[in-house]
């Protein structure tokens, strides 16, 4: 079921009206048979999947807490000394870990089956080919399930987490279900801890019109950068990287920051949409965008954007690899050949590799996407090594904190993050000679006598530019509160107003009509 779609607005509308006629204690029920609905409107055999995880999760979470609980129990009646605690603790911990790794193997394992067999086969295909035997590869007809990412990240967080016994599992199998399938975040995101969401998932909820207008003015702040942003400059985009033989060098550049533009109006606007719909039951999922284009450096700009995602691998890829025995042996062959401090910069070294090429192949099954992944690996390292020349060269010259320079920094760190996007619109060949043709300025004079018409009529092009002051602005008025806390501050009769105001600007100005279908969210496929 589309979020853009009639038959959505229908099923939120009606499963609200049940959810608060209900008692308090049934909500979470209602959440939790919607969500299997909506799962199942992909298709019925799908609800295999997240079912699947949410009974080995349940059960291999239940294992794991029940040897805990036998740990302590055991040190509050023998009370044993640090010598017996460590020892007991250690053989427990080899025997968690088994139900840990089998947790981590199944579901990962489905994940990847169902993700990468058909990446996997072209590989080998190739391969043979390069060996000169011939011979086609039979390859899966599968189709990956809806929001199987989201849900396996998220489920394997929540195993992990009580193997490191950050808190205690959940008994019932039924609330588990729930926050493995709760239908919202199993579109777009966002990935959510189960310690942070268990409460706003199970505890009972009173209607509220103050949290329901909230939700609905995120919801149509959503489908403003859906529809008027993003599903307007997608094609326009498209249309550059699809025809490299007629638009080369700037704008090739101009074509790769119009799928930037659109993926972030896109995915932070499903977001939206989420977050509003879950304010409305009175569940608060974490935000996944701080304003990432007003960063002014790679690095802040990546603790921006994705925020659960990138917080998901940094806690649980990141600080393990950085911290495993295979980090602390190159760390020491590091200093022996090189000295102290290119043994400190090893395990950050390694565990940014891992995390950046698990960050592409999570994306997409494709070298293109690894490729991704690695540059930018490359950019943020060589960012991290020049910051301390960087600052040195900011104390000397007393412009670099106007607002100026710092305008400067946001432009140079959007067009930075634009850059590794060309891996995945341009064949890896193609990428370095592109980039050739941009810094030599190949066809700027054409796109500045107005060679960008024949990709997008003016009317169009005016609203686009609008909505993207609108959005840019938005952002900055509302700084770190947010789009809510800036709204409920404002007398209710000038909320109520703008957000009439946004509806009359969506219903004119948004992509659809005759001939329309409503495209899905670009990171529904991940």
């Amino acid at each position: 079921m589309a979020l853009v779609s009639y038959g959505f607005g229908f099923f939120c509308a009606v499963l609200l009206l049940l959810y608060y006629i209900v008692p308090g204690r049934f909500q979470w029920r209602i959440l939790l048979a919607a969500s299997v609905l909506f799962y199942g409107f992909a298709g019925p055999l799908w609800i295999l999947y997240p079912a699947a995880s949410s009974v080995s999760v349940w059960y291999l979470a239940r294992k794991i807490g029940s040897m805990t609980d036998q740990y302590r129990n055991w040190v509050q009646k023998d009370q044993p000394d640090r010598t017996q605690k460590k020892a007991y603790n250690q053989r427990l911990k080899a025997r968690q870990k088994r139900f840990l790794i089998l947790g981590l193997l199944l579901n990962f394992g489905i994940l990847a089956v169902l993700k990468y067999t058909n990446f996997l086969l072209s590989n080998v295909e190739g391969i043979l080919h390069l060996a000169g035997i011939s011979g086609e590869m039979e390859y899966a007809d599968w189709v990956l399930p809806l929001g199987i990412s989201y849900y396996t990240f998220q489920s394997m967080g929540y195993l992990i987490d009580v193997y490191q016994r950050k808190y205690d599992p959940e008994k019932s199998l039924l609330r588990t279900a729930l926050f493995v399938f709760y239908f919202p975040q199993l579109t777009v995101g966002p990935i959510s801890r189960f310690d942070r969401l268990k409460e706003e998932l199970y505890s009972p909820h009173r209607f509220s019109m103050d949290r329901l207008a909230a939700g609905g003015q995120r919801v149509l702040w959503g489908y403003f950068k859906k529809l008027v942003v993003a599903d307007r400059i997608g094609p326009a985009a498209s249309m550059i990287t699809g025809s490299p033989e007629i638009y080369g060098g700037v704008y090739a550049l101009l074509g790769i920051a119009g799928h930037v533009i659109q993926l972030y109006a896109d995915f932070s606007g499903g977001i939206d949409i989420i977050l509003g719909i879950s304010e409305m039951f009175g569940i608060h999922l974490p935000e996944n965008f701080d304003r990432p284009f007003s960063s002014r450096s790679l690095a802040e700009f990546w603790r921006r954007w994705h925020m659960t995602l990138m917080q998901w691998f940094r806690e649980y890829i990141f600080f393990p690899v950085s911290t495993s025995q295979a980090a602390r042996k190159l760390s020491a062959a590091a200093g022996r050949l090189a000295g102290k401090k290119a043994a400190g910069k090893v395990p950050v070294y390694l565990a940014s590799l891992t995390v950046w090429s698990v960050t592409g192949i999570w994306h997409g099954a494709s070298w293109n996407w690894v490729l991704w992944g690695l540059a930018n690996c490359v950019f943020m390292l060589l960012s991290q090594e020049l910051s301390g020349l960087f600052r040195s060269l900011q104390s000397r010259f007393p412009f670099t904190d106007g607002r100026g320079y710092q305008c400067f920094q946001k432009v140079r760190t959007f067009f930075v993050f634009c850059l590794p996007w060309m891996f995945i619109y341009y064949p890896a060949a193609e990428v370095f000679p592109r980039l050739l043709g941009i810094l030599k300025g190949e066809g700027l004079l054409s796109l500045m006598l107005g060679g960008y018409g024949t990709l997008m009529d003016t009317p169009d092009l005016m609203i686009l530019g609008l909505g993207i002051l609108f959005m840019a602005l938005a952002g900055q008025i509302c700084g770190n509160e947010g789009l809510k806390e800036r709204l409920s501050r404002l007398p209710w009769p000038v909320s109520y107003g703008l957000s009439f105001v946004l509806f009359l600007i969506l219903l004119v100005t948004g992509v659809y009509g005759r001939g329309y279908e409503a495209s899905q969210f670009i990171y529904n496929r991940f």
